[in-house]
């Protein structure tokens, strides 16, 4: 039982820094900061954004704003 606990345990720590996003800085208004909670899934990696509005538009057209994560 201590060993199934153990691997379930790693597993949620694996999954939830799996989603952290690869940016520090939003791609579509540079500079601010990005929340760990608004991100999108691109090309295989979580992209954080600063606003929902931000996130809104990257989805719209995400190779306009791909040079700009950083």
């Amino acid at each position: 039982m201590k060993t199934l606990f153990s691997v379930l345990a790693l597993s949620a720590i694996a999954s939830f820094a799996a989603a952290a996003p690869v940016n520090i800085e939003c791609p579509v208004k540079e500079g601010k900061p990005v929340k760990a909670t608004l991100t999108t899934t691109h090309k295989g990696k979580e992209i954080g954004f600063c606003c929902k509005g931000c996130k809104e538009k990257f989805e719209a057209d995400p190779a306009k704003y791909e040079k700009a994560i950083k």
